[in-house]
């Protein structure tokens, strides 16, 4: 998790921070196709020599990787400058010096007044411990510096089969379709889109595949749930709009 370590900021070709970098793939990525704004595309991870010394970027892994054959095969950016950094990127040059001076004066106050870097559990997670006062920011200054283009993939899924608390799969009337389950990406986000922490998809994976087995286990396929009420139970149904939404709901944690 390179975004979450002190040292490192994301921009756009304007030179201008987005998003809370060490916020989860899932919100930078939101924040990456716009989120009700530009979008951001690509994205540029930029730091310094000690930091992808220390933390590494991306591929390259910290302290034992050829730094070198990354940056001749196209895959990093590098330059002695700030000003010449963004001149081989394609970014504004006064904008990102402009950005870089900001960004690090907030960090050796330890406060991120743009983004709140550092201010949520997640984000200190993946920040540095022993980094202070902020575990998650620290001044990008160590020549040379570094540019890492990102664009958006996909991993997972938020919308597919609505099914009920025992993943039975339900058909166009509500009602479940007899001897038919579905787990994991299969089946719509119990999180409606949300991304709540690592360990999300699968753990919804691993409940709702017990509950199929229990469910299946009890001899009564066409019945009533596990716990034994009949009629309709809770259902997992796609949401309405998995993309706009506020991201402290579930990172505030």
């Amino acid at each position: 998790m390179d975004r979450g370590k002190p040292g490192l900021m994301a921009v756009g070709v304007s030179g201008r921070r987005f998003v809370n970098e060490a916020d989860s793939y899932h919100d930078f990525v939101v924040a990456m196709h716009g989120d009700g704004g530009t979008p951001v595309m690509p994205a540029y991870l930029i730091c310094d020599h000690r930091f992808i010394r220390k933390y590494g970027l991306g591929l390259v892994r910290p302290v034992v990787s050829r730094i070198g054959a990354f940056v001749r095969d196209g895959y990093l950016i590098r330059a002695r400058s700030i000003e010449g950094l963004a001149k081989s990127a394609g970014i504004d040059p006064v904008a990102l010096r402009e950005t870089v001076e900001t960004y690090n004066a907030d960090a050796r106050n330890g406060v991120d007044n743009q983004f709140g870097r550092g201010s949520r559990v997640l984000n200190r997670h993946n920040g540095d411990p022993e980094h202070r006062p902020n575990p998650c920011m620290g001044p990008i200054e160590h020549p040379p510096y570094y540019a890492l283009p990102v664009t958006p993939c996909t991993i997972g899924t938020t919308i597919g089969l609505a099914t009920d608390v025992d993943s039975r799969v339900l058909g166009e009337a509500g009602a479940p379709l007899q001897g038919l389950y579905a787990c994991g990406n299969d089946i719509s986000s119990v999180f409606r889109g949300f991304y709540p922490g690592p360990g999300a998809t699968l753990g919804a994976a691993v409940v709702f595949a017990y509950r199929a087995a229990r469910h299946l286990a009890s001899g009564d396929p066409a019945g009533g749930t596990v716990s034994g009420r009949t009629g309709d139970s809770p259902t997992l149904s796609p949401p309405t709009n998995h993309a706009s939404r506020n991201t402290d709901d579930f990172q505030r944690i």
